[in-house]
Formats: structure tokens, sequence, C-alpha cells
């Protein structure tokens, strides 16, 4: 594996979205999974899909993104390649976007059940956690495979740089990593929006049906969820794109910071979709009054209190992060070496 260099351009591209994605995707996608555990009225196979989303984003946002920050940040220090964070990167970028993509089409479904059978719907609540439980099994799965084939590609590499790249699933050549990657994404990703959109054609062109509700409210979450599955479609594209052009072209410096532009795009996807179903459901959109509403007779204090701390921390945690990111991470990353490096006699 060739080592690259990463543009200025892409640090000043990539940098603001990560900490767009962290700070609100943690907040809204904390605000998705507060109202269904405070609320148990909203305990149904639709809000129950929704808040699994919706913990697979907070994975995205929260843990996954800020290892992407630190290392784009300053890319030449690699301290995620010296430490854990190397397979967890690897780890929580298989499992929480393989469930993304499992969940979508379930909730679409999920969404079909709703309006077309709105008086005896078939897939009820046990049965959304039954499945649920076994995506995400798959899903933590496809992470431990990805991590065990790095710690494999390991072995034979004398650099700690290109087995970073497999962490930061950056792939260069068709090899056997690239391959199972390749194999198992593609066609998740491929199928799971097929399903997803036909299963939303499948409602519209039954919009004159007789037995088809009527309300505004459920008519209103579905065009919703429509369009979460439409935000996430175009915010990934980009980023599938740039691997099959990198694999099956030739791999240049230009594809490896296009890789991380379309990650930071594609993460942006997690917080852009939990804002949206915040504002457009109904639901949703009620809890976020009740959030900012200063009457305390209304409000659950101790949840605004606790999601309030949260982002302030994560605020200022990332910006002294990037204020003072160059002597922070060169003295990390010499530690690490040092620990890493073999000890002479």
């Amino acid at each position: 594996m060739q080592l690259y260099e990463q543009y200025a351009v892409t640090t000043v591209f990539v940098c603001p979205l990560y900490l767009a994605t962290i700070i609100l995707g943690s907040l809204g996608t904390g605000i998705v999974i507060h109202a269904y555990v405070t609320d148990k009225a909203t305990h149904k196979a639709f809000t129950f899909l929704l808040t699994n989303l919706a913990i697979a984003d907070l994975i995205v946002c929260s843990l996954f993104t800020p290892l992407l920050f630190c290392y784009r940040v300053h890319e030449t220090a690699g301290i995620i390649g010296f430490t854990p964070l190397c397979e967890l990167c690897l780890f929580l970028s298989m499992s929480s976007t393989s469930l993304i993509f499992l969940v979508f089409p379930l909730l679409a479904y999920c969404r079909k059940d709703a309006m077309l059978l709105p008086d005896h719907p078939r897939f009820s609540l046990e049965r959304a956690r039954t499945v649920t439980r076994v995506f995400w099994v798959l899903s933590i799965l496809s992470g431990v495979m990805m991590v065990v084939m790095a710690w494999c590609d390991l072995a034979n590499k004398d650099s700690v740089f290109p087995y970073l790249y497999r962490c930061l699933i950056i792939n260069q050549s068709l090899d056997l990593h690239a391959q199972v990657f390749l194999g198992y994404s593609i066609p998740l990703f491929g199928l799971s929006i097929t399903v997803t959109f036909i299963i939303y054609i499948q409602i519209y062109c039954s919009k004159s049906s007789p037995t088809v509700t009527l309300s505004f409210e459920e008519w209103q979450t579905t065009k919703v969820c429509f369009c979460s599955a439409v935000i996430y479609v175009v915010c990934w594209t980009p980023f599938v794109l740039v691997q099959m052009s990198g694999v099956f072209g030739t791999y240049t410096e230009l594809h490896f910071n296009l890789h991380g532009m379309s990650s930071a795009i594609g993460v942006l996807g997690s917080a852009l979709s939990s804002w949206l179903y915040i504002m457009g459901i109904p639901y949703y959109k009620a809890e976020m009054k009740r959030f900012h509403r200063l009457d305390k007779n209304s409000i659950d204090i101790s949840g605004k209190g606790s999601a309030l701390a949260g982002f302030y921390v994560c605020f200022f945690l990332h910006v002294f992060t990037l204020w003072n990111y160059g002597n922070f991470v060169d003295s990390l990353s010499q530690m690490f070496r040092r620990l890493n490096s073999p000890v002479s006699n």
C-alpha cells in the first residue's frame, strides 16, 4: 500500500462537517431515543424501528465520527493507527451502517402496513423486536469479520499506516480485503435502497385505495421516512462511487482526498435524518417544542439538562481539540510510536 498526502482543502472541508455531525447528530438522535424511553405510549413497531435506526445513527455521530475527526484533523500523525481505536473505528463503521441499511426496508414495510392496513396491521411490535435482534447480530458479526481480516492483514505489514487505511476503509486495490468489503457492502446498499423505494412506490400507487388511511399524520410520517431514505442515498452514494473508482481504476492521491470528503458527507446523513424526523413527524415535532419550552411544569428538567450538558461538553471538547490539535496530536503520536517500537537491547 502506498501512503498519500492529505490536501489542506480536504482538512478545511471535512472538519466543519465532522463537528456538525457530532454535535447536531448526537443531540438529534438523543431526542428521538429519549422520547421512546420516557413515553411508553410510543412503544409500537414503527417507533421501535425508528429508535433502533436512531441508535445506529448515534453510534455514527458520537463514536465513529469523532475518530474520523481525530484522524483527518492531523492526518500525518496517524494517532489512531497506534491504538485500539483503529479496530474500533472499523467495527463501529461496519456494524452501524450495516444496521442502518438492514432496518431501512423493514421501516418501509412497517409504513406500508400502517398505511394499507391501519385497522389490522400485520407487523407487530414483537415481530419487529425479533427481526431487529437478528439484524443487530448480523451487523455486529459484519464488524467483527472486517476487524479479523484487518488483523490478518496487519501481520504482513511493516508500517502502521497501511493498516490504518484498512481501518478507515481506504481500499487502494481489489485485494481480498476489498473484495470482501465490496462483496458485502455494495449488495447490501443496493438491495436495501431498491427494496425500500419499491415499497414506497407501492404505497404511493395504492393512494386511491379505499382501505388506505386518510390520516394526515400517517401520510406526513410516511413522507418523512421516504425523504430520510433519499438523504441516505444522496449522502452515501459519493462514498460508494469513490470506492468503486479507486478499486477498479488507478488509485491516486486524489482518490485518497475524495475518500475523506465523501465519508464526511456520508456520516452527515445520520445527523440530517434525525432532525428530519424531529421537524417532520408530528409526534417528534411536539416533543421538540416541549423540550424547548420554558415552562418548568411541562418539561423533563433532568432530560433537558442532560442533553444540554452533553451538547456543551461535546462542543467545547472538540473546539479545544481543533484549537490545539497540532501539539496535542503530535505528542500523543510520538508516545504511541515509542510504545509500539521494538525495544533495543
